[in-house]
C-alpha cells in the first residue's frame, strides 16, 4: 500500500530518495517483516548508512527505534480501520452495491467536474466534501449558483447534494437543472420520499433524529452521519485506487 507521507516529507524536508526509502520502511512495517538494518538496506539497494540517516532525519535514535515507532502508528491505523462495524451501527447498513455504484460514478467524474450543493446547516458539510475531494484529485466545485447548473458551464459529470429534508426549493431546482444536462446525482438526505431523493440517481438515506425540528434546535446526528458516511466512502475510494487490479469501469446504464 502506498502511504500518504506528504506532511512528513514537508516537515522533515525529505528528498525524493528519502521518500522512496520511507515508503519501503512503511511497507516492511506493515508486512511485519523482521529485517536487520543490513538486510533491509540490501533489499532496497541502499547502504545501511542511508537508512540510519533517514531515521535520524525523522527524529528517531536509529533503525530499530524507527521500525518500532512506525510499527505502532501502522498498527493503530489498522485498529481504526477495524471499527467498520461500529460505523455501520451509527450510519445504518448501506448496501455494498450502492457504495460500489457511487465509487464507479465518482471515478467516471474524475475527468470532468464534481459539483457539490448544500445550504443552511448542510453548507459546512458541502465545504468539507469539496476540500476532501480536491485533496483526492477530483476537480470539484461547491456552489449553489443557479447559473452553473442551468447551463452546466463546468461540464459536470456528477453532482453531490446534501439536504436533510430533501425539499429545499433552491436545491431542488439545482438538481432538476443538473438532471436536464445528464449529470449523475448522488444525494445524502434524511427523507426517502422527498423530491431530491426521488430525483437522485443514487440516494444515501440517513436517519434524521427529529424530522419536525425545522430550525435544528434539538440535538440531531444526521449531519454527523453524513460526514462519517462520506469519510467511509472516501476510504473505500482509496482502497480501490490502491488495488493493483483497479481499472476504470464502464459507464453505468
Amino acid at each position: 500500500m502506498k502511504h500518504d507521507i506528504y506532511k512528513l516529507a514537508d516537515q522533515y524536508h525529505l528528498s525524493e530518495s528519502d521518500q522512496l526509502l520511507l515508503q519501503a520502511v512503511l511497507d516492511a512495517v506493515e508486512q511485519q517483516a523482521q529485517y536487520s538494518v543490513r538486510e533491509f538496506a540490501a533489499r532496497n539497494y541502499v547502504s545501511p548508512a542511508a537508512v540510519i540517516r533517514l531515521s535520524k532525519k525523522l527524529g528517531y535514535t536509529g533503525y530499530t527505534d524507527m521500525i518500532y515507532r512506525l510499527g505502532f502508528l501502522v498498527r493503530n491505523g489498522d485498529r481504526n480501520k477495524a471499527h467498520t462495524s461500529d460505523i455501520n451501527s451509527f450510519i445504518g447498513e448501506i448496501p455494498p452495491g450502492r457504495i460500489e455504484t457511487f465509487l464507479d460514478r465518482l471515478s467516471l467524474a474524475r475527468q470532468r467536474t464534481v459539483l457539490v450543493a448544500g445550504t443552511g446547516f448542510c453548507e459546512p458539510l458541502r465545504d468539507f466534501f469539496v476540500r476532501k475531494l480536491l485533496v483526492m484529485g477530483y476537480p470539484t466545485v461547491g456552489t449553489n449558483s443557479y447559473e452553473v447548473y442551468e447551463t452546466n458551464a463546468l461540464n459536470a459529470g456528477l453532482m453531490i447534494v446534501i439536504s436533510k429534508s430533501g425539499t429545499t426549493d433552491t436545491i431542488v431546482k439545482l438538481v432538476a437543472d443538473a438532471k436536464r444536462h445528464g449529470v449523475d446525482i448522488a444525494a445524502f438526505t434524511g427523507a426517502a420520499n422527498s423530491p431530491i431523493a426521488q430525483s437522485a440517481d443514487l440516494t444515501f438515506l440517513l436517519l434524521d433524529d427529529n424530522i419536525l425540528d425545522d430550525r435544528n434546535l434539538t440535538a440531531n446526528y444526521f449531519y454527523a452521519r453524513v460526514l462519517i458516511l462520506f469519510e467511509y466512502l472516501m476510504e473505500k475510494s482509496l482502497d480501490r485506487s490502491d488495488s493493483p487490479a483497479a481499472k476504470p469501469r464502464p459507464p453505468l446504464p
